[in-house]
């Protein structure tokens, strides 16, 4: 058999070393399924009601390429129905939106009809393979002040970022155009007058 030479694979504290907060990176995202919800594409958490999207990023290039970042994106929270507000959706809702906006070069203030068509999509499983810059934190379990914390995307980064084009790795003119204007409508509805599912 031939020897098998492991000196040039990573160590193990650099393995789990944690990636500092607010770096930014390139990455690739994937849904996991947890058969909950539309499609099955929604994960029910064990300790409640709620739902989030169980998702996977793996990071493109750079120092961290390669490493692997999980993070739960909210859909409903445990107090959903209670008459209160769900910020546990309503962070998930708005990290959708920047992931979209951010894998297809689309502003957050254009409120152009070929901007909310982007901005729109028919099932959680369009989320999967697309490429965006994410911002990365890092989460700790309050209930456990020996946690040493684990990475997760905060945010996701749209082109008006300065530093979005060049980890990108392109800068098409349209990144850099100015926002068209349309009639404000409520940011639920696609361009054909729908809903998308996960929104109705």
């Amino acid at each position: 058999m031939t020897d098998m030479d492991f000196n040039t694979a990573d160590t193990q504290d650099s393995a789990f070393a944690l990636i500092p907060a607010n770096t930014l990176a390139k990455v690739c995202l994937t849904i996991r399924p947890g058969g909950a919800g539309p499609e099955g594409w929604l994960t029910q958490s064990r300790s409640s009601s709620a739902l989030y999207l169980n998702s996977e990023a793996v990071i493109a290039d750079g120092p961290n390429a390669r490493r692997r970042i999980y993070t739960r994106i909210g859909f409903r929270g445990r107090n959903a129905g209670t008459g209160a507000e769900d910020t546990y959706a309503n962070r998930g809702r708005a990290l959708l939106r920047g992931i979209l906006e951010s894998a297809h070069g689309v502003r957050s203030d254009d409120t152009s009809e070929q901007a909310r068509a982007k901005r729109s999509i028919r099932s959680f499983g369009d989320m999967s393979g697309l490429t965006f810059i994410a911002k990365i934190g890092i989460e700790r379990d309050k209930n456990d002040p020996n946690d040493q914390g684990r990475n997760v995307i905060v945010a996701a980064i749209g082109p008006q970022h300065p530093e979005y084009a060049a980890l990108m790795g392109t800068a098409p003119a349209a990144y850099a155009a100015a926002p068209a204007t349309a009639p404000a409508t409520s940011p639920n509805i696609s361009p054909n007058g729908n809903a998308p599912f996960w929104a109705q």
